[in-house]
């Protein structure tokens, strides 16, 4: 192999080398700088309006990241200390619950077969076993990592920020290494924003829009450790087609069991009134404009991505997915109008959200 030759090869691997030693550094704060990235993505329309009328890229950044930190940071920090009292009280509570009696109350039928009610009681006490020692490592971990959730914080306010001030300097740096023609990046672009704001729009914020009505019905009902069952809804109610029928409906089940009838009820209603329909009314306007993605390849993306990246893969499976897949549809047609992975909702703009006005 001559000199030329073995520069060439030398290149691309220097760059992998450097590549996987970068991420290596980033690793430990990666969750932090893909969430301020987000935000930064999801604000930007406010950061240019008010950016136009202040003239200052440094002030407009600034008031916008101090907005967010009152309204969306700041609660979850004062919510903190509740939160923990909260979990510790679900692992009291679950150490004196006897799932096995619940069963076979609800089922009295099988109290009567000795070796079926001995296995009942058995694998009950495992359950509750398990689900006590996840609720305590939840405690725990909450606890230790306060530190390291506090850097993470300040980690995100200041990608958020620098990401508000050089956004444009970002989208333009990105647009020299696409690795297709200049004249497939607007039709890449466009499908690549369209499930972006899918996935940010059509499923976390209808998720938390979901989750947070719940919670305001778990404290009108008088439902002990609503925070933490709020947080839990929240959670559920943004993966794709599940939803947070998996959090309130075994809450009901649990009230009307328990005697608490009244409350059973009122929950049954809202739950079924309320929260359910906050889907049908809140997608339609939220979306609006906006192209769906596939609700199977969303949900295949969350299991995946949280396999693969933990609690931020619920945002970073869809997205890789979908990348990767649109990226393959550009490269076996040079096209990207018909697409297995997003469903038209309109015919959607050519830049993406985050460039509109």
């Amino acid at each position: 192999m001559d000199e030329k030759d073995f520069k060439k090869f030398l290149l691309p691997f220097v760059l992998l080398l450097m590549g996987v030693l970068s991420y290596l550094v980033v690793k430990p704060i990666l969750t932090a700088i893909i969430l301020g990235l987000l935000f930064a993505y999801m604000f930007t329309p406010a950061y240019r309006s008010l950016n136009r009328r202040v003239g200052s890229k440094n002030i407009s950044a600034t008031m916008i990241l101090l907005a967010i930190s009152i309204i969306l940071i700041l609660p979850i920090i004062l919510m903190l200390p509740l939160f923990t009292k909260q979990l510790f009280e679900v692992y009291s509570m679950l150490q004196q619950l006897d799932v096995s009696g619940v069963i076979l109350q609800i089922f009295p039928t099988l109290a009567s077969n000795p070796g079926v009610s001995t296995e009942i009681i058995s694998a009950a006490s495992h359950f509750n076993s398990n689900l006590s020692n996840l609720v305590l490592s939840i405690f725990q971990n909450t606890l230790l990592n306060l530190p390291s959730i506090t850097f993470s914080i300040l980690i995100l306010l200041f990608t958020f920020f620098f990401a508000l001030r050089e956004g444009d300097s970002i989208w333009g740096y990105f647009t020299t290494i696409f690795p297709f023609p200049k004249e497939y990046h607007d039709r890449f672009y466009q499908r690549f924003s369209q499930v972006t704001d899918s996935v940010i729009y059509g499923h976390v914020i209808i998720g938390i829009a979901q989750g947070i009505i719940a919670g305001i019905g778990y404290y009108m009902f008088g439902i002990p450790n609503a925070l933490l069952l709020t947080i839990l809804t929240i959670i559920v109610g943004v993966i794709p087609v599940i939803g947070p029928w998996l959090v309130w409906v075994p809450v009901d089940g649990i009230l009307f069991i328990t005697g608490n009838t009244v409350a059973g009820m009122q929950l049954l209603i809202y739950g079924l009134f309320l929260i359910n329909w906050i889907d049908t009314i809140a997608r339609p306007i939220i979306v609006a404009e906006r192209a769906e993605m596939n609700s199977a390849l969303a949900l295949i993306g969350v299991i995946g991505g949280t396999y693969a990246f933990g609690a931020i893969g619920f945002l970073l499976g869809p997205l890789i997915l979908a990348t990767f897949i649109l990226m393959i549809e550009l490269y076996r047609s040079k096209d990207t109008g018909e697409s297995i992975v997003i469903k038209e909702a309109s015919p959607p703009p050519l830049v993406s959200s985050a460039e509109k006005k």
